[in-house]
């Protein structure tokens, strides 16, 4: 984590036990509040603050600009309302707050870091801050909590430290930044209420957020989901049956699929099944943006064989598609794939997590682009792609691979695009089951089924909403491979005991031959779920 290695000089205001500055982030530079030109008026619930100057460089210098600061405080909760006006393009605002003792910080999935011995920044959206809402618990026992009463999918990020040598070392402080969309950023801004305080019941604090988070972009409990087809609600085990990896090496073709299916459903009645199909169109994520059977796996017709052997058994397949992947070599890409590049504000190319994909270490692969689905180059390549897999084959799901990945994006709005995208496949697919990788609270309006980490800390946050599965990386119960997965390796697991999971098998080469006690336990977990064994 980085810092400013002087003094910036901010004046600080003080709300209840707390201390607040206010910063304004530009393209070009960072500004504080011009404390020559500030005002600060009592109110009956707290306090105006009005700036109208700004400064910059600790002080050295002035700049034009407005801020305004509407703060109140009830003795436990303080809420700020914040607004800037600078003749700039504004980036985003930050409100720096002051005055907590050392403690424990604890995300929604349960991550603790231990302050002021480890620093913790967290961005939204991401899987490792799921919802713009963390809880500190200080050394006295204290619980603090700080949430962004935002109703918009957009960056926040919450970072807390122990001050630096130029900033009161033996202090902690808090930053709540908020940063506007790329396309609507301008040289005003009004930020989302910031609400922070002391906690006596943390579980109201979580449940008041959570109905914040329903309204915001229209939750509906799983069992409400217009989403969700009937047979969906029966699944009761997920089988990923791994294809193809990104070196073309072969984990099971269509025939062996199709057998791998047939045996399981032995145990666990096909119609209670749905067959996740990882790398099914050839080499893994290398052949993204064009999507179809693979000669080497089977080809066109025993991809059909495939369909028809799980049909008969009641098991419904589900693809993967790259949500925001594609190879830079196809046909025409330049056309459809290059103008919907993810260029973050700041002007960089979005190069994504980079997987060691060939093991060699250089984790450099200019191949692999990240495309927004709110483009609408991508979004309509996209749709044509699975729709012709889809009407081909008559298949009733899709799982978007990495859709949980956001960034701003300085021309379009990556999740309105997802949500179109999905609004669109269900349009010219009536009754597909849509489902995605990754979560965060709103991503959970878009795909009812997801396989991501659990938020252990708070798991009505996601398991009232959607059904989660083991991700595709979870290794197998031969030797722990995560088949086409880039992770390699990964010690073999049972989904959790919770209403929310559905039991996930990973299937590769020699999986049911090898394995078959660990891959009975998986299926004796999900014929527990069914009611059809007791013990």
């Amino acid at each position: 984590m980085q810092h400013l290695s002087y003094n910036f000089r901010d004046p600080f205001v003080r709300l209840g036990p707390w201390e607040i500055a206010v910063r304004v982030a530009t393209y070009e530079n960072v500004y504080g509040l011009d404390p020559d030109r500030l005002t600060v008026i009592e109110t009956s619930t707290g306090r105006s603050v009005v700036a109208e100057g700004l400064m910059w460089a600790g002080n050295q210098m002035k700049a034009p600009g407005r801020v305004t600061a509407d703060l109140t405080f009830d003795g436990q909760t303080a809420t700020v309302r914040l607004a800037a006006a600078l003749p700039r393009t504004i980036r985003g605002v930050k409100l720096l707050i002051t005055g907590l003792g050392p403690g424990t910080l604890t995300t929604p999935f349960g991550t603790t870091y231990r302050l002021p011995a480890q620093p913790v920044r967290l961005a939204y959206p991401s899987i490792e801050l799921s919802t713009p809402l963390v809880f500190y618990q200080e050394e006295s026992g204290r619980v603090f909590y700080a949430r962004s009463l935002d109703s918009r999918v957009r960056r926040k990020r919450i970072t807390l430290y122990q001050g630096t040598p130029a900033m009161e070392s033996d202090r902690l402080f808090l930053e709540l930044d908020f940063e506007d969309l790329g396309p609507e950023q301008s040289d005003r801004v009004t930020v989302p209420a910031w609400e922070f305080g002391y906690a006596t019941d943390p579980e109201a604090v979580r449940q008041t957020h959570q109905r914040h988070v329903e309204a915001s972009y229209g939750l509906q409990p799983w069992e409400e989901r217009a989403d969700v087809p009937d047979w969906a609600r029966d699944i009761a085990l997920v089988v990923a049956l791994h294809g193809m990896h990104w070196t073309g090496y072969v984990f099971n073709t269509y025939a062996q699929m199709a057998a791998a299916l047939e045996t399981i459903c032995q145990a666990v009645p096909g119609r209670h099944v749905l067959a996740f199909l990882p790398g099914w169109e050839g080499r893994y994520y290398w052949d993204y943006g064009t999507y179809r059977p693979d000669p080497r796996l089977g080809g066109p017709e025993g991809f059909r064989q495939l369909v028809a052997r799980a049909a008969a058994l009641g098991v419904v397949l589900m693809p993967m598609f790259g949500a925001n992947c594609a190879n830079k070599g196809l046909e025409n890409y330049e056309q459809w794939g290059a103008p919907a590049e993810i260029v973050s504000v700041g002007g960089f190319v979005f190069q994504g997590n980079r997987p060691d994909w060939d093991a060699f270490r250089a984790q450099d692969h200019g191949w692999q682009a990240w495309l927004n689905p709110g483009a609408p180059t991508w979004r309509q390549r996209l749709l044509q792609e699975i729709g012709q897999v889809v009407e081909t084959y008559g298949l009733r799901a899709i799982f978007l691979d990495t859709h949980h990945v956001w960034e701003n994006d300085a021309r379009y709005d990556l999740y309105a695009g997802l949500l179109r995208l999905r609004e669109e496949l269900r349009a010219r697919h009536p009754g597909l089951l849509v489902t995605g990788e990754g979560w965060y609270d709103a991503l959970g309006a878009v795909t009812p089924i997801v396989h991501a980490g659990f938020p252990e800390a708070w798991p009505d946050l996601l398991g009232r909403y959607c059904r989660i599965f083991g991700h595709l990386r979870w290794g197998d119960p031969s030797r722990g491979s995560s088949g086409v997965h880039e992770q390699g390796y990964v010690p073999f697991q049972l989904a959790p005991d919770h209403p929310a999971w559905l039991p996930t098998l990973t299937v590769v080469d020699g999986t049911l031959e090898r394995a078959p006690e660990k891959v009975q336990r998986v299926l004796t977990q999900a014929r527990r779920r069914l009611g059809l064994d007791r013990t």
